[in-house]
């Protein structure tokens, strides 16, 4: 039991390095993502934090398909 738990320990010590980098990678992509929207918006004119719903977008869609 002693060594399955030592087995156990030494993998998880080689596992939370890989992990972390996992983690930070995840997060910097959520990050930039972020930054990436709010400058789409600013560019649009659209306040930050406000997402266009799927009825405007099929009512754009619409206005453009009756010309």
């Amino acid at each position: 039991m002693e060594i399955a738990g030592t087995v156990a320990l030494v993998l998880l010590l080689l596992l939370v390095p890989s992990l972390s980098k996992l983690l930070n990678s995840v997060a910097y992509r959520i990050r930039a993502r972020g930054k990436a929207e709010i400058i789409r918006a600013e560019r649009r004119g659209e306040p930050p934090g406000r997402a266009p719903s799927g009825g405007e977008k099929q009512a754009k869609r619409e206005k453009g398909r009756m010309r």
